[in-house]
């Protein structure tokens, strides 16, 4: 079927809302509103609306801004959460991988991997030996500028640490200047660590294994879905997608994630939410009754309590299955 597009602009769109059934703002005029929707974006605000559909001529046009607010607060937590998170695995990777190699270019060796693995080119381009503008680049890369690359070349590297060893196939194209393995991970997006992680091998220790133990985790199955999942929330938060009324990848859940299994649905924000808690280790919860609650908090710490927001409609779509 050919896609047809349907072109619209913001009042015509707004107009659209107040025919479907949706009363004017209390709140805004129709400039503000105009603007406000504008920021938003017609195709990210239409996610929200359609929560609605069932109750439309009860509800007004703050009530969607209202759910567009309290996504925006919870989007906020579990970024801090699944920031928090990365920061934890890969201070765990470094001390296990220190543990079993002295060799801090061991990434390198094909050796290291259970199978074939190339380092994409993402995690490589600011190793490259060139110009660079500082603005641009994070603090640990400039670090590396600053006190790595103008002392250290990775052909003198070579010849100490991976002489007449075979080596994974690395970029020709571009001059690098791979660095040790501990400021190299830094620069990584979690989504190529975790592929990176998931076939590391030293000495015949699976690197997975270990993390996973590091996590209170003793099935590497279990823990890769976990982090599969990590991964994939932590892109929504980061480019600002819609947490709301969605369907999140499953996990194999395990101890009291499964109990709770009974009352929430797996692919829920509130199983997500149970996810990333269980990752970071930092907050219990012994009760289904004290999951909800945390995550009720966490939902509306942000929001204005005069925005009276719909929390039914919020607990439905987060608790249960999608509307």
């Amino acid at each position: 079927m050919k896609y047809e597009y349907k072109k619209l602009n913001i009042q015509s769109y707004i107009d659209s809302l107040y025919a479907e059934g949706f009363k004017k703002s209390n709140i805004y005029s129709e400039e503000e509103l105009r603007n406000i929707i504008l920021d938003i974006g017609i195709f990210k605000f239409k996610g929200y609306s359609k929560a609605f559909r069932k109750e439309v001529l009860t509800e007004n046009i703050d009530d969607i801004l209202n759910l567009y607010y309290a996504d925006r607060s919870i989007s906020s937590k579990l970024f801090e959460l699944s920031s928090k998170i990365e920061i934890k695995l890969k201070s765990y990777l470094i001390e296990i991988v220190y543990e079993l190699t002295d060799n801090p270019f061991f990434y390198l060796l094909k050796d290291s991997y259970i199978e074939d693995f190339k380092i994409s080119n993402e995690s490589i381009y600011d190793w490259e030996v060139k110009e660079v503008k500082r603005k641009y680049k994070s603090e640990i890369y400039l670090h590396y500028r600053d006190y790595y690359l103008d002392k250290y070349d990775f052909e003198s590297n070579k010849v100490k640490y991976l002489k007449d060893k075979n080596i994974i196939e690395l970029n020709n194209e571009l001059d690098i200047n791979y660095p040790p393995f501990h400021y190299f991970i830094e620069n990584m997006t979690l989504g190529a660590l975790i592929n990176m992680i998931s076939k590391l091998t030293i000495d015949g220790n699976n690197i997975l294994k270990l993390l996973a133990n590091k996590f209170n985790m003793y099935d590497i199955d279990v823990f890769f879905t976990y982090l599969l999942r990590l991964k994939e929330v932590r892109n929504r938060c980061a480019h600002n997608g819609r947490l709301f009324n969605r369907n999140y990848r499953g996990v194999k859940a395990f101890g009291k994630h499964k109990i709770f299994r009974k009352t929430i649905y797996e692919h829920k924000l509130i199983d997500v939410y149970c996810s990333l808690h269980l990752l970071l280790n930092k907050k219990q919860f012994n009760q289904i009754d004290e999951l909800i609650q945390s995550f009720k908090d966490d939902i509306f710490i942000n929001c204005d309590e005069k925005k009276n927001i719909n929390k039914s409609i919020w607990y439905n779509c987060s608790l249960m299955e999608r509307i």
